[in-house]
């Protein structure tokens, strides 16, 4: 029988699971001593020589075959009615696959994982300091636009609500950010580093009354932003 390697209640590892589940194949979880220990067995050597990277989940075939990551995995587990039993079909599995990972998956883990209890909130505000910029409202709009483009490869660890408030030669732009992790994240890659240091930034308390009123207000654009003084004019998401 096959095996495969994770940690508990892994949810990429559940792409495989659910795969096997529908095809059919047969398929051991190994997520628990003594088969497996996560940061121990996947360190050891014989698993590094058939997973040189040490992620999980990890397949490993009765027959010696192996496989990482996990959209490859729920593949090679599928059937023709999974996969797609024409070229067309197929395409459009791979296109659905490819979107949730590249739109659903990013904000979903930024933001909906923290409430599941799968990762920590890590939420930073930030407040406008390009005042001397801030004169025509769409002028202003495009610095958060220009910033969210500049940042693309950050999508995959950020969510964003950032608004607009005022009107031409009044206004402000302030926001909400969440990242993975506890720390401010553009600072972890050059990449990241765009435009960053032109905001204030400050690390709210989750479980705030005033962390949960702004959440509220910048996701939904509504509210009375009492901590701006300006009316919203326009927002934008970053996910």
């Amino acid at each position: 029988m096959a095996t495969l390697y994770t940690y508990p209640e892994n949810w990429r590892a559940f792409k495989a699971q659910i795969a096997a589940q529908y095809s059919g194949a047969r398929l051991k979880v190994a997520s628990s001593s003594p088969a497996f220990t996560f940061g121990q067995t996947n360190r050891t050597p014989a698993f590094l020589n058939n997973f040189p990277l040490g992620k999980v989940p990890a397949y490993q075939g009765d027959d010696g075959f192996c496989l990482f990551e996990s959209n490859a995995i729920a593949h090679y587990l599928s059937n023709d009615a999974l996969r797609g039993a024409t070229p067309q079909a197929a395409a459009q599995v791979l296109q659905w696959v490819s979107f949730a990972d590249s739109e659903i998956i990013p904000p979903a883990s930024a933001w909906v994982f923290p409430t599941l209890g799968i990762m920590q909130f890590n939420k930073q505000v930030c407040s406008s300091a390009f005042s001397e910029e801030l004169t025509l409202t769409f002028k202003s709009c495009n610095l958060i636009t220009g910033m969210f483009q500049r940042l693309d490869k950050l999508r995959k660890n950020a969510f964003a609500s950032v608004i607009l408030f005022g009107t031409n030669n009044d206004s402000s732009i302030s926001g909400i950010w969440i990242f993975r992790g506890q720390d401010l994240a553009f600072t972890l890659s050059q990449d990241w580093q765009i435009d960053y240091e032109s905001y204030d930034w400050r690390k709210l308390d989750s479980k705030s009354e005033e962390c949960k009123t702004m959440v509220k207000e910048y996701f939904a654009w509504e509210g009375d932003f009492k901590h701006v003084g300006k009316a919203f004019n326009q927002g934008k998401i970053f996910k």
